[in-house]
């Protein structure tokens, strides 16, 4: 368990996110600062992350097409990711970091992205599935 200087110790938590044909499951998750996330079941996908659809200081991520991948987040916010092969069908997902500020001006700000950068235009729908699963759960 990792502790640091002068704060409480706290436990690193890891997600599974599967891919199943094209696409993820679960399509989005909800992580902690530090948590950990595997990308398995991966033999024709990798993960990217899209510019803009991140929040600020969010490390860029492209993975190797066909291998699992895990990676820790501690930059707090919504992260989008896709699977660069199969993007056109819309896969892709989520890691909501911590409790962002402000999260609904961050799903409109995202939205307004994807009718700037054509080619994010897959994310709409994501997007808005994420925004009524947030609202539901009374985070937006």
């Amino acid at each position: 368990m990792p502790t640091g200087i002068g704060s409480s110790v706290f436990a690193q938590e890891t997600h599974v996110v599967m891919a199943k044909g094209v696409r993820f499951d679960p399509l989005f998750i909800y992580i902690e600062p530090g948590d950990i996330v595997s990308f398995e079941n991966m033999p024709t996908h990798n993960i990217e992350t899209l510019e803009g659809l991140c929040p600020e200081g969010q490390e860029k991520i492209k993975s190797e097409i066909g291998q699992n991948f895990t990676q820790t987040f501690d930059t707090v916010g919504i992260v989008t990711y896709k699977c660069t092969p199969h993007w056109g069908n819309r896969m892709g997902g989520f890691i909501v970091v911590g409790q962002p500020e402000n999260p609904g001006e961050i799903l409109d700000a995202y939205l307004a992205t994807t009718d700037e950068e054509k080619e994010y235009l897959p994310a709409r729908g994501l997007i808005k599935k994420l925004r009524a699963d947030m609202e539901k759960q009374g985070l937006v």
